[in-house]
């Protein structure tokens, strides 16, 4: 009797298992699994066989970051001339939706070319390059002409010898870096008032009339930058001169970049700061912040006005299905994906 109750309770439990089985199905079971072990079961994801170890989002797709702030422009200009054709506009979308996106961003143009031609010739074409593009932001995707700055350096930064034609073709360029200004009294570089004033974030070092040589109050901010850019190598100066209205144009903008250039060797040859990371221009009298018609508005027309900028890195994450092969190298360019 005893051994019939057994053989029943031992059918019974076989039997629930048997029907326990049933409620669950192949096919759910296998829903359930993580095959992949990203932490994500198969029901979600839509990301098969994650790497190992990898960050995924909610549906088991590989995350990475997106780096973006120096690139050369797709586009090209006939020999000698520095029109950009309407056939390139398309080109700058994706770079404009960009700017859009990110308003606290400025982009930064820089002209190059090879070492054909005269010097002068050369930096003139450069820079003159460099403002077709900015020009086209503006004009035809109506990017504000504050957020671009455009330069030209010629011949003085090559990427590859001269000697040869990809060489002399490699040089010719123009490229584009997007950064962020700091604002300097955060960043702990002004730290007395009765100095250089700041006006929008930007340092200004006011100028004597026909001055080129900055004074005392000027050099102690100016070690105070050196000091800071040392420490912060991600960080960039853009240093503008401008003039009042006195005097001829051409002379105004000469004045205004040797004004704009003395900052910059004193940062230079005092501070060891690359030239690379002193973007130096000048305006002469177009950019007034006051009225000229009197000798107190010359005199603060009359200044160099530097910026403290970043390269800005976005650290948004994107998500990169795990089929997709691609050079991760070149994200840098697909401003579409982030």
């Amino acid at each position: 009797m005893r051994l019939a109750r057994i053989a029943i309770i031992t059918f019974s439990l076989c039997s629930n298992i048997a029907a326990s089985q049933s409620l669950y199905p192949e096919i759910l079971a296998q829903s359930l699994k993580d095959t992949d072990s990203d932490g994500v079961i198969n029901a979600r994801d839509i990301c098969e066989n994650t790497p190992l170890g990898s960050e995924v989002d909610y549906h088991g797709c590989q995350l990475t970051t997106l780096n973006f702030y120096n690139f050369n422009f797709d586009v090209r200009f006939d020999s000698g001339q520095s029109n950009l054709k309407p056939e390139f506009h398309s080109k700058l979308e994706n770079l404009a939706s960009f700017l859009k996106n990110t308003p606290e961003t400025t982009l930064l143009i820089e002209g190059h070319t090879d070492n054909i031609g005269a010097e002068n010739y050369n930096l003139s074409l450069s820079k003159k390059r460099a403002e077709s593009i900015a020009n086209t932001l503006i004009s035809v995707f109506n990017i504000s002409p504050d957020r671009i700055k455009s330069f030209g350096f010629g011949e003085q930064y090559p990427l590859a010898s001269n000697e040869t034609e990809a060489g002399r073709q490699a040089n010719r360029r123009v490229t584009g870096e997007i950064v962020k200004p700091l604002d300097p009294l955060i960043q702990g570089i002004y730290k007395n008032k009765d100095r250089p004033y700041i006006n929008n974030n930007k340092i200004i070092i006011p100028f004597d009339s026909n001055q080129y040589t900055a004074s005392k109050h000027n050099t102690l901010v100016i070690q105070e930058l050196g000091e800071f850019l040392q420490k912060e190598s991600g960080t960039l100066l853009v240093i503008e001169g401008h003039t009042d209205i006195t005097g001829s144009e051409t002379l105004n903008i000469k004045l205004s970049i040797e004004r704009a250039q003395i900052i910059a060797n004193i940062l230079h040859t005092q501070h060891s700061v690359p030239y690379k990371r002193l973007k130096v221009l000048g305006y002469g009298s177009n950019f007034p912040i006051t009225s000229n018609t009197t000798a107190e508005g010359r005199k603060q027309n009359r200044r160099v006005s530097i910026e403290v900028v970043t390269r800005f890195q976005l650290q948004k994450p994107i998500t990169i299905s795990k089929w997709t092969i691609w050079n991760l190298d070149e994200v840098d360019g697909k401003t579409e994906e982030y």
